[in-house]
């Protein structure tokens, strides 16, 4: 099957059914269908079936117009914020060398083919973006076939059909979000995105335009947690994907939404989805990425690290994959994130999981948040390097030092300590460990003087 290959179904069946809504602007099933065939004619003129595509725009219906419109021309495209840095863009440029590049400023030429190539289900028609917390962006290629494959279970999984209004916020970059706005188009539902990144404007969207499901990130669930008076009875369903969702969060949830099944799912751009949980196994199993989603077959070898074997897969990686997350498995088959192999922090000899420190440091009273990372040094290899946000200020490193003794080994307790405001994070709401790693040597002075240095 392609992405948009029931599209065309649902502009016959319920052509005047608004589809896409971003603030003011609405779009129905036949003014969508219609702007994606004006776009696909144009697109094929300018390059041939199998070309790669930049699209960067700030305009998400833009953006998904010109998406499908040259996934229809048979193009492959790759989907760029416009906040990305000027380096990064350049080098996905240069590893791409696209054939077109889309942005505001893009003039489609006046001329029309009069057909299309043919487009089938093995053809790429995405380069997605791993949301990696460092380095550029890697670039996974995938295809229809392996993408539409997991639209069937997700509707089951997560409670969606036709008759539902889907709310997303962030970027379409983010391919979670890119995911739920497709399927949420291919059941023949609403997708409305969110026009700012003020909670107070999501709450509004969300009850003005009757929206039965959402999908955010953790953090953005957190945020709007925050923004919230009153329980919203009316939402049926909310997913979450990204990170790992806190039981403190899951909770809250359950308490403004209490209707809704709250699902969290686990995979990645070259995996597609692995897991998921529903609110009860959640509750029973809160540090589980619950168990396979249908379809899938997932198992860990001799090291920890875990494999994945479905349909889900980008082509490139199948038929079986790994993409280092090491992980357990408990006799029920709940699956557990241990922490990504590349990240182990290596001290003397000493392997530390940067994930399992971060676990017991949001437990430490007065602890919002933290991340955890190896930073270098001369005697022992790698010492290991705690930020942390804090709720209350007067919890001193000391406290935190003692605290972490008391719950890890002594040679997996943070030596270096730093207080900050708050975590950088990538456009999709995951910690962005190179802007924190690379502020190391400022952070001392950006911070403020409680920053310190304590000794193993």
């Amino acid at each position: 099957m392609l992405i948009y290959e029931n599209l065309y179904k649902w502009k016959e069946e319920q052509p005047d059914k608004i589809c896409l809504i971003n603030g003011s602007l609405a779009l129905t099933y036949i003014d969508f269908a219609d702007k994606i065939d004006f776009l696909a004619y144009r697109l094929a003129c300018s390059a041939p079936k199998g070309s790669k595509v930049i699209i960067k725009l700030h305009e998400p219906i833009m953006q998904l117009c010109y998406f499908i419109g040259a996934a229809r021309a048979g193009l492959a495209s790759v989907l760029i914020d416009p906040s990305t840095p000027l380096k990064v863009l350049e080098d996905i440029v240069n590893t791409i060398e696209p054939d077109l590049f889309i942005t505001e400023d893009f003039i489609l030429p006046c001329n029309t083919t009069s057909s299309l190539p043919l487009v089938e289900s093995s053809d790429f028609f995405l380069g997605a973006l791993s949301s990696g917390s460092t380095g550029t962006p890697k670039l996974i290629w995938r295809d229809h076939q392996s993408w539409t494959a997991a639209f069937a279970p997700q509707s089951e999984v997560f409670g969606i059909s036709c008759a539902d209004r889907l709310f997303v916020t962030g970027s379409l970059v983010y391919t979670a979000n890119l995911n739920s706005c497709l399927h949420m188009l291919h059941e023949g539902g609403t997708v409305v995105i969110a026009s700012t990144t003020l909670p107070r404007t999501w709450i509004s969207e969300i009850s003005q335009n009757n929206v039965s499901t959402i999908f955010m990130v953790p953090t953005n669930y957190r945020i709007l947690l925050k923004s919230m008076k009153e329980p919203l009875y009316h939402i049926q369903s909310l997913v979450s994907a990204g990170s790992k969702m806190d039981i403190i969060t899951v909770k809250s949830l359950r308490e403004k939404f209490p209707n809704a099944q709250f699902c969290e799912y686990y995979g990645a751009s070259e995996l597609g989805h692995v897991s998921y949980a529903l609110t009860e196994a959640l509750l029973k199993h809160p540090d589980s990425v619950g168990k396979a989603f249908p379809g899938v077959n997932m198992w860990l070898d001799s090291s920890g690290l875990i494999w994945v074997e479905s349909p889900y897969i980008a082509p490139f990686y199948k038929p079986k994959a790994t993409i280092g997350d090491m992980g357990r498995i408990d006799d029920e088959g709940y699956l557990y994130l241990l922490g990504r192999e590349t990240n182990v922090i290596n001290k003397g000899g000493n392997k530390i999981i940067p994930e399992q420190v971060e676990k017991i440091l949001s437990l430490c009273p007065g602890v919002t948040e933290a991340a955890v990372r190896g930073i270098d040094d001369e005697l022992r290899g790698q010492r290991v390097a705690a930020w942390v946000v804090r709720s209350n200020q007067d919890l001193s490193t000391e406290h935190i030092r003692a605290f972490c003794l008391e719950h890890l080994s002594r040679h997996a307790c943070p030596q270096e300590i730093y207080f900050t405001g708050k975590l950088p994070r990538n456009i999709n709401g995951k910690l962005d460990y190179k802007k924190l790693l690379s502020g190391q040597k400022r952070l001392p002075y950006l911070i403020n003087k409680a920053s310190t240095q304590l000794k193993a």
